[in-house]
């Protein structure tokens, strides 16, 4: 996710995950538990559910109507990050949790490590979510996971500031160079998204991007880097005052920053762009796997989607979400990403051992490029 502002999920931090790829000692598990490994093994056997998950992730009625069907109340903890959940889950301090909502970059090295259970599409309704965030690429046949929500990286910036409209990434690094831009400019903390828009124009994928290509793709960025003003959290404030002016952002924070300043406007540079999606997953473990599948079953339904979506800030997998949407909420389109989103122009980060590396370096070296 491009910042969290508006969203509890956040992209990784700067410092390297590479000793997270291998193996985990039980020092390295995190605090922030609300059950105990122990008290959540005892769970099973009290016809409990136990929901590893971005903190405020659901919202309080839809809690309390599962634990009004079912009887069972939901025990949450939270994790402020998607290597502080794979270290817990890589660790004996991970016993117990029924369910864990990773974003879609991880998914692929949780499975590796064989933290996931292999989901049995029969006992859940997938047809009834869209179909464009099914089978994407950080997990192909959704064997080990079931989109919750998403969202995009994206452009929000003054047309007049910048001259014109945003169509291209080209267009962006152009953009920023401009008097009465540069100094005013936003960029990512993540290496991948920083990193990616000079990828994309040269064509290159950058989840099978060389830690060589990642390097010379960076070169242009850390050029571009005397332009910009912040790698923090975007408030949406300063977008709309005029302290930036054009920001890679996702557009939760875009369409905040359009409501306190209609001028403003939001953009999916091409020739692609991010799609992060966080997920519901089945710990390999499960303790209580038939009432992870019931909780799964229930949260995908029609209501129980629009009431997160309302919650949450970002759009639920349903099918056909946006015309359910109310006609009195401001800036609808903007939730899914504006009217003319094509998904196939969206491509989604996978952690990758090889170039995670590469990638964080060369972040560390834009921020400095920056001063």
């Amino acid at each position: 996710m491009t910042d969290n502002s508006f969203s509890s999920a956040a992209p990784l931090s700067r410092r390297s995950v590479l000793g997270l790829l291998g193996a985990v000692p039980a020092a390295a598990a995190f605090a922030g538990a609300t059950v105990s490994a122990t008290g959540r093994a005892r769970a099973a056997t009290a016809g409990q559910l136990n929901i590893y998950s971005w903190p405020d992730y659901f919202s309080a009625d839809t809690l309390a109507a599962y634990a009004k069907k079912t009887g069972v109340t939901p025990n949450v903890t939270t994790y402020d990050s998607n290597e502080t959940a794979f270290a817990k889950l890589n660790s004996p301090a991970g016993a117990g949790f029924d369910i864990v909502i990773p974003s879609s970059s991880w998914i692929k090295q949780l499975a590796d490590k064989g933290l996931l259970a292999e989901l049995d599409h029969s006992r859940l309704n997938l047809a009834s979510l869209d179909q464009d965030l099914l089978d994407r690429d950080y997990d192909p046949g959704n064997k080990y996971s079931i989109p919750k929500d998403w969202g995009l990286l994206g452009v929000v910036y003054d047309p007049e500031a910048v001259g014109g409209e945003i169509k291209t990434w080209d267009d962006f690094f152009k953009a920023g160079e401009r008097p009465g831009v540069s100094g005013k400019v936003r960029l990512s903390d993540s290496g991948w998204e920083t990193v990616g828009p000079a990828l994309w124009l040269e064509g290159k994928n950058w989840n099978t991007a060389t830690a060589e290509e990642i390097k010379a793709a960076a070169e242009r960025v850390k050029a571009f880097a005397k332009h910009v003003k912040s790698f923090s959290s975007l408030d949406p404030n300063t977008v709309a005052n005029g302290s930036i002016v054009l920001a890679e952002t996702n557009q939760g924070t875009a369409r905040a920053a359009i409501t306190l300043n209609p001028k403003l406007k939001w953009a999916v540079p091409g020739p692609f762009s991010e799609l992060w999606v966080d997920n519901y997953a089945i710990v390999k473990s499960a303790p209580n796997i038939d009432q992870a599948y019931d909780f799964l079953s229930f949260v995908l339904q029609p209501d129980i989607q629009l009431l997160e979506t309302k919650y949450i800030g970002f759009p639920a997998a349903l099918a056909g979400l946006r015309d359910k949407i109310g006609a009195d909420t401001p800036n609808a389109d903007l939730i899914f990403g504006g009217k003319d989103l094509d998904f196939k122009k969206l491509t989604s980060f996978v952690v990758n051992p090889a170039t995670i590396d590469a990638y964080l370096q060369a972040q560390n070296e834009i921020q400095a490029a920056a001063g």
